[in-house]
């Protein structure tokens, strides 16, 4: 189950008399088999990172990799201190919260994104205020989590959450729907409140472009995210003093959906109009990439933790987790060690792939690292001790999400070709495979099938998983030819033991080679 409606969860929390963040827990315990305990035990692990970089972007000044940003967060919080501001001091520190992660991501640390890297200081920002407030337990915060994941999944399935593809409306407007609603939930408001709060916030944040200067999830990016962390709170006290949102919450997301689609592309994520077009924003660019820093169809969402995550190094949950586990599918579709690849990018990726570290995480997965190594800003240094050889190039590669590129990876005895794309929060799919249009995630268990193309070859590997207790969740096949060679994708629910595959040949003889593939 996903959820795509929020009438229709808004309508399922009324009629079981429950909350949404219960609604988002079964749902999670069903799809997963995990236990409750299991379930909110990561959640709350996912918490304590995102407190983390809270904690430690407001207690000490944090400099982002490039020198462009930075200690914003503190200073922020050291001014709330003083009791001048305008706004209430302890309001101030929901939006030095979010400059805190913000700045955190921008260094290359820890962070969660929730639901995207470049608007992953909103969420994490309200919730630590809410913690620090007192009147909520830290049970109450891990729990409400759950509620934003379920709005977050509404909102990725029914429009998007990539800045690439809707602009920052997508990640940073998302974001504040997705706490603003929480935030209601939070304070005991009703299902109805909950809807109201995100049509608010969401409807404030439309036509919002995503213009990152120099490429970099910097400017303005940990601006807005401290901003919407307020615009996050005053929505949630409207919606819970009444106020409603005369245009359906549903609505203004399918509203949202359009706007992106009609942004030119120059203001979705490519780092050249808007901002990143000014005259200041181009000298910075040009200023930041001559440091040379680097060396340091759309996706349906089911998961709280394809929301509320990946764990990741920054900056860029599209950019830098997103290519992390695309490089890492192709190395283990290439089942061997690597020696050379080529990365070949296209549309926002080849525009902004210094400055987000694409190039470093594309390396990184390639050589094995995951989305919360801490090894990826040295990636570059990780492949010459590796022997690993390297290119980067740009060019068109078809009519595919902006975020794309091609993984041409080479080993001791093969060569693989791997084109995929990232659709925002770390979520990614491949778009073919050796030439073969074959889609997948690899997100759950996924067997990538070498064989001769045979009449009853896709009841037999049926029937097989069948018996031995595996639920296909989906599966694809391509073949050069009648009889030909071919390939067959098959994703699978449970976890498959290594002794799968030889099994599996065992039972099919014309079976050629089989790779197990999934990304953490």
């Amino acid at each position: 189950m996903s959820f795509t409606s929020l009438k229709e969860l808004i309508e399922l929390a009324n009629q079981e008399k429950t909350t949404i963040s219960e609604l988002m827990i079964k749902t999670e315990v069903h799809q997963t088999g995990y236990p409750r305990e299991i379930i909110i035990k990561k959640m709350s692990e996912q918490f304590t990172v995102m407190e983390e970089a809270v904690r430690r972007g407001t207690l000490s000044p944090v400099m982002s990799r490039t020198g462009l940003t930075g200690g914003d967060g503190n200073r922020l919080y050291q001014y709330a201190k003083e009791g001048n501001s305008f706004i209430n001091p302890i309001t101030l520190n929901a939006a030095a919260n979010a400059f805190a992660v913000s700045e955190v991501n921008a260094a290359m640390g820890r962070i969660v994104a929730t639901p995207t890297a470049g608007s992953a200081g909103i969420l994490p920002a309200v919730l630590v205020h809410a913690l620090d407030s007192g009147k909520f337990t830290r049970e109450q915060i891990v729990r409400s989590i759950f509620t934003a994941s379920a709005l977050g999944l509404v909102i990725a399935n029914k429009a998007s959450i990539s800045g690439a593809a809707g602009g920052c409306q997508a990640e940073v407007g998302s974001a504040t729907a997705m706490a603003a609603g929480t935030l209601v939930e939070l304070a005991g408001g009703t299902p109805m409140q909950v809807g109201n709060a995100i049509g608010i916030a969401l409807k404030n944040s439309l036509g919002l472009v995503c213009d990152p200067v120099a490429g970099l999830v910097e400017i303005p990016c940990i601006i807005r995210n401290g901003l919407h962390a307020i615009t996050a709170q005053a929505a949630a006290d409207m919606a819970l003093a009444g106020v409603a949102s005369v245009i359906p919450a549903d609505e203004v997301i399918h509203v949202m959906h359009e706007v992106g689609q009609q942004m030119p592309e120059s203001l979705r994520e490519t780092g050249i109009g808007g901002l990143a077009g000014t005259p200041t924003g181009k000298k910075l660019k040009k200023q930041i990439l001559s440091k040379k820093t680097s060396g340091c169809g759309p996706a349906k969402y089911q998961s709280a933790y394809e929301i509320i995550g990946p764990v990741m190094v920054g900056p860029s949950s599209s950019h830098t987790a997103g290519a992390v586990r695309i490089g890492n599918i192709a190395r283990q579709l290439l089942n061997e060690t690597p020696l050379y690849v080529n990365f070949s990018l296209m549309g926002s990726f080849a525009e902004t792939y210094q400055g987000h570290g694409t190039d470093l995480a594309l390396l990184s997965g390639v050589l094995g690292l995951s989305t919360m190594d801490e090894g990826i800003p040295n990636a570059k240094k990780i492949a010459e001790e590796n022997s690993l050889q390297y290119e980067f190039t740009k060019r068109v590669l078809g009519s595919y999400h902006p975020n794309t590129v091609l993984v041409e990876l080479t080993g001791a005895s093969r060569t693989v070709k791997v084109l995929a794309s990232s659709l925002g929060g770390g979520k990614v799919e491949v778009q073919e495979f050796d030439d073969y249009p074959l889609k997948f995630s690899g997100e759950r268990p996924t067997l990538v099938i070498r064989h001769t193309d045979r009449t009853g070859f896709i009841a037999e590997l049926s029937r097989f998983l069948y018996q031995n207790g595996f639920n296909i969740a989906r599966m694809a096949n391509e073949r050069s030819k009648i009889n030909g060679a071919a390939i067959t994708v098959c994703e699978i629910d449970n976890k498959i033991e290594a002794t799968l595959s030889s099994l599996l040949k065992k039972e099919i003889p014309i079976i050629d080679e089989i790779v197990l593939v999934q990304t953490n």
